[in-house]
């Protein structure tokens, strides 16, 4: 069965409130605003320019996912229209029903190494040269790209996708000073937790605990290229942006999201709710809700106050 624009509004629920325009056009691809063609669908942001993002010209049988603002500029006889509150979100709803491929197969791929006293579900997915160490566990229906370590004592819930070149389950760095000077290795005897529905990105790193586990709660979202450390907790549904270095022994609560580059330095606490804008940098706790930003990282009020401050004597 072809797909059209009543059949996806139909697939999409509640988050389309009404279709104006044809409920029977076809819709054979999605596209951006720029490579809109006949048959395509694509979405509108709320605070879009409608004349310019989308040009009279380019509105030929096409059907948009916008906002109900939208739909006196672009009612029209070559149109569909879904009406929706949030069109990025109904948007990538159907791009992940109707125009995904399908994922890898279960299994593990013939050059991976999987260590005897690791456990791999059935249903999940070992990429290409990957690595599942001692005491090791991956749940059910949760992926493991090409070339992800994880090196011992993790264990991953379900549904679950590490991508190329992440290591999880790895030494921390915990070191002492002995009599002499000298860095003597604190031992890494705890695991890391990766809990249901977790996505972590490309060449990242998660390092197991000293003697309790590093937990990455469920739905959270780690970007490429982050540093989580031992005995960290990142709250569910929380985000960390590329780049980003989550120090020893700290925690981001639910919700959470830190912007790029942002630092959180060893034992601080990042609350629910709370944003770290980018490149800052940590050095105290975080309250529920709050928005930091700088370095080192103050309200997001007092910056832009202290910032003004500073423009001004720079300006005499």
């Amino acid at each position: 069965m072809s797909l059209t624009a009543g059949l996806l509004a139909a697939a999409l629920g509640d988050l389309v409130t009404k279709i104006d325009g044809d409920p029977d056009r076809r819709i054979v691809r999605a596209s951006g605003l720029g490579s809109a063609a006949p048959g395509h669908l694509l979405f509108l942001k709320p605070t879009a320019n409608v004349s310019t993002a989308l040009p009279p010209a380019a509105r030929d049988e096409l059907t948009i996912l916008c906002a109900p603002e939208h739909v006196a500029e672009l009612r029209g006889e070559r149109l569909t229209l879904l009406m929706t509150d949030n069109p990025r979100l109904s948007f990538l709803r159907a791009l992940n029903a109707h125009f995904t491929g399908m994922g890898p197969d279960a299994g593990v791929h013939p050059s991976a190494v999987v260590h005897p006293d690791a456990q791999v579900d059935a249903t999940a997915s070992v990429g290409a040269l990957c690595y599942v160490g001692p005491n090791c566990r991956v749940g059910a229906r949760s992926v493991l790209h090409p070339n992800v370590t994880l090196v011992q004592n993790v264990k991953i819930d379900e549904d679950v996708v590490i991508n190329s070149g992440t290591v999880v389950g790895a030494d921390g760095f915990g070191y002492e000073r002995n009599e002499a000077g000298e860095l003597e290795k604190f031992p890494h005897l705890g695991g890391v937790h990766i809990e249901s529905g977790v996505e972590i990105g490309s060449n990242t790193s998660i390092d197991r605990g000293t003697l309790d586990d590093t937990v990455i709660r469920q739905g959270a979202r780690i970007d490429n290229q982050v540093h989580i450390s031992h005995n960290v907790q990142i709250g569910r549904h929380s985000a960390v942006i590329a780049q980003s270095m989550v120090g020893g022994s700290a925690s981001v609560g639910e919700g959470g999201w830190l912007a790029p580059a942002a630092i959180v330095m060893n034992q601080i606490r990042v609350g629910a709710g709370a944003t770290v804008g980018m490149a800052a940098v940590v050095v105290k706790d975080v309250p529920d809700g709050m928005t930091v930003m700088g370095s080192p990282a103050v309200s997001s009020e007092q910056f832009r106050t202290e910032r003004a401050k500073l423009k001004s004597l720079l300006n005499g």
